[in-house]
């Protein structure tokens, strides 16, 4: 029985990996692609529906990632008989779902960009903001290497479960503080060639809840970097 559950921890961690290394890929598509946009849209079409229809996509990242790294949620799938193990490779899997929802599925509101910057026209400065976000992916994904993906997934501790029950929750309630990258996204999300109304509110959304949204604070992270190196030297 041990053994089958950890076949299943492993299945579904390996899933978890593919899956988040594809929306990873088309969240960089979604939000640093520099290309021509047409101005030309009509502010007479529906804008109400569309924007509430994008607001209940963003609700719903919201609820999914508050909710499922309480510890009522965590506590809920214990009694149901989920090992504490798959917690968080399900919490990758639901969290690239809902990511691929706001990708896909998300409205164009319309009415007039915010700002816009001709690719043609600017290339030199088109190529500063390529540059920019060029970056700033690197830094999020270094910083990701460098405090172990495979953590960060949940393999690592399918892989350690021989460790005690109280080390793998210290391991979970240090994720919470760990978000890398943090300053990189926000640059992302707002240095852009065009600056639409529905990536206004995405923008909007996302920095609000990256900024106080999360269990822990931005001097968290610093505390926990701190640790982690003290604990090398």
């Amino acid at each position: 029985m041990v053994r089958c559950c950890r076949v299943v921890g492993w299945l579904v961690g390996l899933i978890a990996l593919v899956v988040s290394l594809l929306t990873l890929c088309r969240l960089m598509l979604m939000l640093s692609t520099q290309s021509s946009v047409s101005q030309l849209v009509p502010c007479c079409a529906p804008f109400f529906s569309s924007l509430v229809w994008n607001i209940v996509l963003l609700a719903l990242f919201v609820l999914q990632h508050s909710g499922m790294s309480s510890d009522a949620w965590k506590n809920f799938l214990i009694r149901v008989g989920i090992d504490g193990l798959l917690h968080r490779p399900l919490y990758v899997i639901c969290s690239c779902a809902v990511l691929h929802l706001i990708i896909f599925q998300q409205s164009v509101l319309p009415g007039p960009l915010l700002w816009y910057f001709d690719v043609d026209e600017y290339p030199k400065l088109w190529l500063a903001v390529f540059i920019i976000h060029c970056l700033m992916w690197l830094i999020i994904c270094a910083g990701a290497v460098a405090r172990d993906p495979m953590e960060l997934i949940g393999l690592k501790q399918l892989y350690d479960s021989a460790e005690s029950k109280e080390q793998t929750q210290a391991v979970d309630d240090r994720m919470r503080s760990r978000h890398v990258g943090v300053a990189a996204f926000l640059v992302i999300l707002w240095v852009h060639m065009a600056m639409s109304v529905e990536r206004f509110v995405l923008a909007m959304v996302w920095t609000l809840y990256v900024l106080f949204g999360q269990h822990a604070s931005p001097f968290a992270v610093y505390v926990v970097a701190a640790e982690t190196k003290e604990k090398q030297t």
